[in-house]
């Protein structure tokens, strides 16, 4: 019997069968043999057709079926690994409704800013260990702002993996780690992220309903077996994003265990069994694929998203036609630590999370033509994504994590020797690489749910030990170019700073301009409404005197109550003249610097606060319901980030 494992990544789509009684892998097939495309259509963004995905997974399937000759009746569960943060929009038949736009697209960033200001800095950490960033639930709230007409045809949206098993069954489906990674899951109470939802206008039904990450979560129906070369019926049994499925490929279950990998992006990834996030949100958090309520097992995740896409970009656009990685290994190993002072950022692929969200792009320094070859380069390049490795890990150790050991795969750049010997050295580290793949991790895993397994450290097995990587002695010399690698970086990012407070006072100075403007214009529109209610005045003296002189016609008398009413009506001129004032007024302007995710209402509630006015007459002016105006009064505690022993009342008569 069999199993069938995927990894579908940004790159290629890997395929494993795993013999179930041995644990061996009978077969890994990549494909295609190039990266798969990429759409760009401006400056940080990132895209995908999913039908590619589909595509490249069924031919691979076909092509290991092919080379390993196993029978499809033999393999007996499907499992997957996926790219995460993904967003794919479908319409009611399941249809796709736009590219996906993928885990390194940076179009979200400062949505995901203004909902981690506007639902709360303290409440987002505390309930979803992560700010909503640049991650799913953001990139479909640019979507609903940007493509109005797409997302109102939209009636779910999935992560790529969501539409993989959607492809292969039939079924719309989500589990609760793919929910954590779209920061749509709320650790503290075990549910739906309601208030994410409900910050972006989001409707809860476009959530697919929730599987468990083990457990038959479909069959592979007609039309797709036939375009995998399979046979319907076989159940797909697992799913998971690709870092959590490559920690558990390699046997990282338990808290204090890490994994790293280093594909198109590099992660280091480690597990630990209580809520645990960073106050700046240079990492993430996410549920482990063995997380459940009351047994907690959470995923710390650091992110480096110009990993090994620049080693790729330097091998297509500066290696020799025909060169592979070996070749440039073996002339980055002629080339002395420091690549004899060429220094490389590798920041090339969007906005970096453990940088703040900062764009710095990609930059080399110091490069000398009489001096500098090819191997240069490829040893500049490969250090400056060991480096990145290292200034992220040093986060995660300030944070408590152990990184003594450090477990990663064999098909990714932890196979280079002057890679993974600087990381070991750096961390003074043992870096123990094992002979697997998330493929082979997935088909495994895909054992558990249908009973071959009785738990994953059974269904992972003991895993062959390829290589282990020591910290070498030159550690002086990897020091010193590492600080030099890192006085490199801290001096983009106080650029990368300085240009952006510039940018923010030019903003804001529009912004001050524009709200001149619109001041000037509501003072214009008071006047012209002041001058027009006086006419109207006059008006109804008018139809007061002829109504006595003409007492007779009775209508006369009606129609001036009618537009004495309508007229004279203080309440409607009170709520323009407070709606005027609220811009000018001081202490709204304050409240705006402070917290810039407050909406109008939310302005207009505090000025009435600030007027001690009871809850009844708040509910008036707010044209809400008594239990409406405390729903309001809640969501604003958590968006000035009150604690609970703090007075709204009195927090507001301080500003």
């Amino acid at each position: 019997m069999y199993l069938l494992g995927f990894d579908i990544g940004s790159s290629t789509v890997k395929a494993a069968l795993v013999e179930t009684r041995t644990h061996q892998v009978a077969g890994m097939v990549t494909f295609p043999d190039h990266e798969m495309d990429m759409i760009s259509r401006q400056p940080g963004w990132a895209e995908q057709q999913p039908a590619i995905w589909w595509e490249n997974m069924c031919f691979a399937t076909q092509m290991l079926l092919k080379q390993t000759q196993v029978s499809p009746n033999q393999i007996k569960a499907i499992g997957l690994g996926y790219q995460m943060h993904g967003l794919v929009l479908v319409d009611e038949e399941k249809h796709v409704l736009r590219p996906s736009i993928i885990w390194c697209d940076s179009r979200a960033v400062g949505l995901g800013d203004e909902a981690f200001q506007g639902i709360g800095t303290g409440y987002c950490l505390e309930h979803y260990l992560n700010s909503p960033g640049n991650f799913t639930a953001s990139k479909l709230k640019w979507v609903k702002d940007n493509e109005p007409e797409i997302y109102s045809q939209g009636t779910r949206f999935m992560l790529p993996g969501d539409y993989m098993v959607l492809r292969m069954t039939g079924e719309t489906a989500t589990t609760i780690p793919g929910l954590s990674e779209a920061i749509l899951w709320d650790f503290k109470n075990h549910t739906i992220a309601a208030e994410v939802l409900d910050y972006y206008g989001i409707d809860r039904d476009m959530i697919p309903p929730i599987t468990p990450t083990f457990g038959v979560q479909g069959k592979l129906t007609r039309q797709a077996a036939n375009a995998m070369g399979l046979i319907p019926g076989i159940p797909v049994t697992y799913r998971s994003g690709d870092q959590p499925n490559n920690a558990l490929s390699l046997k990282v279950l338990q808290p204090g265990e890490i994994a790293a990998t280093s594909g198109t992006s590099g992660v280091v990834y480690g597990v630990v069994d209580k809520p645990l996030y960073d106050e700046r949100t240079r990492i993430n958090a996410f549920a482990h694929v063995n997380h459940q309520k009351g047994k907690n097992r959470i995923g710390i995740l650091l992110c480096i998203n110009g990993a090994g896409i620049q080693y790729a970009w330097m091998r297509h656009q500066v290696a020799r036609p025909g060169n592979s990685y070996w070749d440039m290994e073996r002339m980055m190993s002629s080339v002395p630590v420091g690549s004899d002072g060429l220094c490389i950022l590798p920041f090339g692929n969007g906005a970096e999370r453990m940088l703040n969200n900062r764009n710095l792009d990609s930059h080399i320094f110091n490069i000398q033509f009489n001096r500098h070859t090819r191997a240069h380069l490829y040893r500049a390049a490969v250090e400056g994504v060991a480096f990145s490795f290292v200034y992220g890990m040093n986060i995660l150790k300030k944070m408590g994590l152990n990184i003594d050991v450090i477990r990663v795969s064999n098909d990714n750049m932890f196979q280079s020797p002057v890679f993974s010997s600087t990381i070991a050295t750096l961390m003074n580290s043992q870096i123990e690489v094992f002979d697997t793949t998330g493929a082979a991790g997935a088909a495994r895993a895909a054992g558990v749910a249908i009973g071959i397994y009785h738990s994953l450290e059974e269904a992972m097995g003991v895993q062959k030990l390829d290589t282990v990587y020591e910290p070498s002695q030159n550690y002086g010399q990897t020091h010193q170019a590492y600080t030099y690698w890192q006085s490199y970086l801290e001096h983009m990012l106080e650029r990368n700073i300085a240009r952006s407070e510039s940018n923010s006072m030019q903003r804001q100075q529009q912004w001050l301009v524009s709200l001149q403007q619109k001041e000037a214009e509501l003072s214009k529109t008071s006047l012209q409404l002041e001058n027009q209610r006086k006419k109207w005045e006059k008006t109804i003296q008018k139809l007061n005197r002829l109504s006595e002189q003409y007492p007779e016609i009775s209508g006369l008398r009606k129609l001036s109550r009618e537009l004495e009413e309508e007229v004279m009506d203080e309440t409607s001129w009170d709520e323009f003249e407070s709606h005027l004032h609220l811009l000018q007024d001081p202490f709204i302007q304050t409240l705006r610097q402070r917290f810039p995710g407050l909406t109008q209402q939310d302005l207009k509630l505090c000025a009435l606060l600030r007027q001690k006015l009871g809850t009844k007459d708040i509910a008036r002016i707010l044209a809400l319901s008594p239990r409406g105006v405390e729903t309001k009064r809640y969501r604003l505690r958590r968006k000035l980030q009150l604690k609970n022993n703090r007075s709204l009342q009195e927090f507001i008569d301080k500003i």
